[in-house]
């Protein structure tokens, strides 16, 4: 975000309080979905540690992300919309929007290492799902953990990404609504490919332990990949887009008159 203040881009907290709100509601119903259908298909009490590797399972991991993609999209068309955003307000708009979902996506991400941290702390490896996780080579440890981290990166670019395509859907262009939602859908599915592809973990898992050496190695090459590729992007638009440009200098003028 600091890399982008360089192209004078604002990061007004009212678009980036809702972005964060849109994708904690969107993460709520898809999660809510998820399990409905987990329950009908595979059974109540059915979860998905106890059910890895079925064909139910592995198609719920590959749809869970694309029903993610369309309930966050959906959720900042209607919010712009109702914006009733200038035009050369949009790019700024649909930026922030994806920083916030972004950064919500990592709050629930450090909630779940916290949580595996205090399970570990006060119950001790006793957890199934946390055995792994207790018994990790320093070497695995270590790439999970870079892997976390640059994920933190990648998420925040490309929902910069998609908030920027939702919001410039709404000139009439369609066709970047559904590019945006297939961007958040397509940044997901390759880790969870990998995932499914190499075994050694339960697709999706997030935790060093739950994933193999060769998952978490591939992540970090593919996260280094959608950061480059995601912030060129960015930096692209930001650059060659004059009316986005224009509007922070002329608000920033409009300010210094009213003071």
């Amino acid at each position: 975000m600091g890399l982008l203040r360089r192209f004078g881009r604002a990061f007004p907290r009212e678009f980036l309080y809702w972005g964060m709100g849109i994708c904690l509601a969107g993460s709520f119903l898809t999660a809510l979905i998820q399990s409905l259908v987990r329950q009908s298909v595979q059974g109540i009490g059915s979860t998905a540690v106890a059910t890895a590797g079925e064909p139910s399972t592995i198609a719920l991991s590959l749809a869970t992300p694309a029903l993610m993609a369309l309930m966050l999209a959906g959720g900042m068309a209607i919010y712009s919309q109702r914006k009733t955003l200038a035009e050369d307000e949009r790019t700024e708009a649909g930026l922030t929007l994806g920083f916030g979902a972004g950064l919500i996506v990592q709050v629930f991400r450090g909630l779940e290492f916290v949580g595996a941290g205090l399970r570990l702390a006060y119950g001790g490896a006793g957890d199934p799902g946390l055995a792994p996780l207790a018994n990790l080579p320093m070497l695995d440890l270590l790439v999970g953990l870079l892997a976390e981290i640059l994920f933190r990166i990648a998420v925040l670019t490309v929902s910069g990404v998609v908030g920027i395509l939702v919001v410039r859907s709404l000139s009439g262009s369609r066709r970047m609504f559904w590019l945006g939602a297939a961007t958040y859908a397509v940044f997901s599915w390759p880790i969870v490919a990998a995932q499914l592809a190499v075994g050694g973990g339960m697709a999706g898992s997030i935790l060093p332990g739950l994933s193999s050496l060769l998952t978490s190695v591939l992540t970090v090459v593919y996260h280094l990949i959608v950061i480059a590729l995601a912030y060129a992007w960015l930096q692209r638009t930001l650059t060659h887009d004059p009316q986005a440009s224009a509007a922070p200098v002329r608000r920033g003028r409009r300010m210094r008159k009213n003071r």
